[in-house]
């Protein structure tokens, strides 16, 4: 039996099935669908293909009258592969990608994945370290054409060692060949013999992409099909009965594993979105945060409740733009990024300046002073990177993934010079006991509002709903009493 305080600390999603109104749909002859070995999503126990993805498709397709046959393919390029080109077929757990996404028709999702790299106690490699130290690692494993291997790759990673399955990543990992691995954290914990885990002291050196599984139909499958599988998920989804059955694979599953109708995702970016980790033995990480209380009180009154995934910047950002059903909070709603989302808001305001350290000497008072400075840090892919590109700076150290470890950089001396907003400033400040007067706060550069930026395919009903019990917040008094708790004296956005 896995311990529960490994189980919860991977932040990984198994969706299962419940019941709901049977619908009849017209199909020729019964789907083909294929999965690889890759638990608990899909492996063979007694001589049975079983597994969460299994049993929702199984209860999915019977629930709208649609016939299947299931059929275990000895690899990932095989099963993929017979997918993309073949007729009437389907695939279990294929990660949604933006490079997928126009391949096949999609139903889900049906689980969800966090994908990170992992190495043992003994190597000396330090716990969540971060993407830009974790391409010093020596070594890590991954798999040929994995979408946990491609998006390492996309990252610009040049430390990987490539495997033909993941059954030689493992095996070369355990064996000390190489100092790391690239996986999924459950399926990495579904993988190793049993107390493996805890014997070697594995560790998460760095989370690095959210992924949600899906099934993803042949292109020539009917509409009707893949419609009404859709709509048997999503009722699997919202009538909760879905845990019982994920506890069969995953006995200490709880709701937040369950993707949602709506797939919400955040970063650590206090004091508007950031997590506390609690109880060492059995963590617990609460999201916490002005934006996030606003999010939860907005979605209170939508009558159901979605759960929140916290992440780096880069993932959430870059998922939202592709990813039907999904919004990510707090986001500068600027020109640059207007036609990327549709957006509900605004939930916070964002006054950013440059920052130095107190006795630098440092004095910013024109865009061209700060362009004379040797580096200027700023978090990755934020809308303070922007807003540097725009303008033409050539000194831009962004190669922070979070506004921690770009305050951090100044802090430490390693640049000039930050670029963030003020109320991330102040509240770093007062959480690492870095005093106020250490910091100088020079020119500032914009005041933007942040929103909850959704989605391009997500239905303009549901952000028009989240619009206006936003709005409905904001004058009943609920949004000030959140607002003042967090920011008063400070104007509302």
């Amino acid at each position: 039996m896995r311990e529960v305080r490994i189980l919860v600390s991977i932040i990984t999603a198994i969706v299962l099935l419940t019941g709901c109104e049977k619908e009849n749909v017209n199909v020729d002859s019964p789907v083909q669908v294929s999965g690889i070995q890759f638990s608990p999503n899909c492996f063979i126990k007694d001589g049975e293909i079983v597994g969460t993805d299994i049993d929702i498709a199984t209860m999915a397709m019977d629930e709208t009258g649609i016939d299947m046959e299931i059929n275990m393919a000895e690899s990932w390029d095989i099963a993929y592969n017979e997918t993309l080109n073949g007729t009437n077929r389907a695939l279990l757990t294929c990660g949604y990608s933006n490079e997928r996404k126009d391949l096949f028709k999609w139903a889900g999702p049906t689980s969800q994945g966090v994908y990170s790299i992992f190495a043992k106690s003994k190597t000396g490699i330090g716990q969540a370290i971060g993407i830009d130290a974790s391409k010093d690692v020596q070594s890590i494993a991954a798999v040929n054409g994995w979408l946990e291997t491609t998006t390492l790759e996309d990252l610009g990673f040049q430390n990987l060692i490539y495997y033909d399955s993941y059954d030689d990543a493992l095996t070369a990992f355990m064996n000390d060949e190489v100092k790391s691995i690239a996986s999924d954290g459950y399926h990495l914990i579904e993988s190793l013999p049993e107390g493996y885990y805890l014997q070697e002291g594995i560790k998460t050196v760095s989370r690095y992409r959210t992924v949600f599984y899906y099934i993803a139909f042949s292109k020539d499958v009917e509409d009707a099909v893949v419609e009404k599988c859709q709509s048997a998920i999503e009722t699997m989804i919202t009538n909760k009965k879905t845990l019982s059955i994920i506890q069969r694979y995953c006995p200490y599953a709880t709701e937040q594993l369950i993707p949602g109708t709506i797939q919400l995702f955040t970063e650590v970016a206090p004091p508007f979105n950031y997590f506390t980790q609690t109880v060492e033995s059995a963590p617990d990480i609460k999201i916490e945060g002005s934006s996030t209380e606003i999010i939860n009180e907005i979605q209170l009154r939508n009558g159901y409740s979605d759960s929140i995934n916290i992440s780096i910047w880069t993932d959430a950002y870059t998922t939202v733009q592709y990813l039907p059903n999904s919004a990510v909070f707090t986001t500068a709603r600027t020109p640059e990024r207007e036609h990327l989302f549709q957006w509900a808001g605004p939930i916070s305001t964002l006054r950013a300046c440059f920052y130095t350290r107190a006795g630098s000497g440092i004095q910013i008072e024109t865009p061209e002073q700060a362009k004379a400075l040797n580096s200027i840090a700023t978090p990755r892919d934020w809308y303070t990177q922007d807003y540097l590109v725009k303008n033409g700076f050539q000194n831009i150290v962004a190669t922070s993934f979070s506004p921690v470890e770009a305050f951090n950089q100044l802090i430490n001396g390693e640049v000039d010079a930050l670029l963030m907003f003020d109320l991330g400033v102040k509240w770093l400040c007062e959480k690492t006991g870095t005093p106020a007067t250490d910091i100088s706060e020079q020119m500032q550069t914009s005041v933007d509002k942040g929103y909850i930026a959704f989605s391009l395919n997500t239905p303009p009903n549901i952000v028009r709903q989240w619009q206006d019990n936003l709005d409905a917040m904001k004058e009943d008094g609920a949004f000030a009493t959140i607002w003042n708790k967090w920011y008063e004296g400070t104007e509302m956005p």
